[in-house]
């Protein structure tokens, strides 16, 4: 029998502004730029990875609740995933709710936790960061920067 695939999922949150790297002026004027980097406010995001790949990622621009992580679970990432997954997550308080462990059972996936504070067991990790750094050197929204995975 095959063995099923790991699925990870997080959240992380992409500051509005980008911070500027450097900029150039004659000595003693002001560097002045294109970007309005006063920006404020976050945008949350939460994907799930399968092996090297984002299966899903959807953003909001409120702080994740448990009702908004619910609503997510049922209605964007259950949908899409293959029969009898294994699915691991970080021990977030609210991801240990009783609700979350029924949903998963009843649609017959597994679901384990990685062990307390240990961002580098969580492969999603490093995919965050790529995303920012991309986002920073291209100088994207964060809406263009995940278009790719809107469906």
């Amino acid at each position: 029998m095959r063995r099923p695939r790991h699925r990870l999922f997080d959240e992380s949150g992409f500051a509005h502004d980008i911070p500027r790297s450097h900029g150039y002026a004659p000595v003693g004027e002001r560097a002045h730029g294109v970007k309005d980097w006063h920006a404020t406010g976050r945008t949350n995001v939460i994907g799930t990875l399968i092996e090297k790949a984002l299966l899903t990622v959807d953003l909001f621009m409120a702080n994740i609740t448990t009702g908004i992580f619910y609503a997510w679970l049922t209605q964007d990432l259950l949908p899409k995933l293959p029969p009898a997954c294994v699915i691991v997550m970080d021990n977030a308080t609210f991801h240990k709710r009783q609700e979350f462990k029924t949903v998963f059972a009843n649609a017959g996936h597994t679901l384990e936790y990685l062990p307390s504070y240990s961002p580098d067991f969580n492969d999603i990790e490093p995919k965050w960061a790529q995303s920012k750094a991309i986002r920073k050197r291209e100088g994207c929204s964060i809406e263009q920067l995940f278009a790719a995975y809107e469906i």
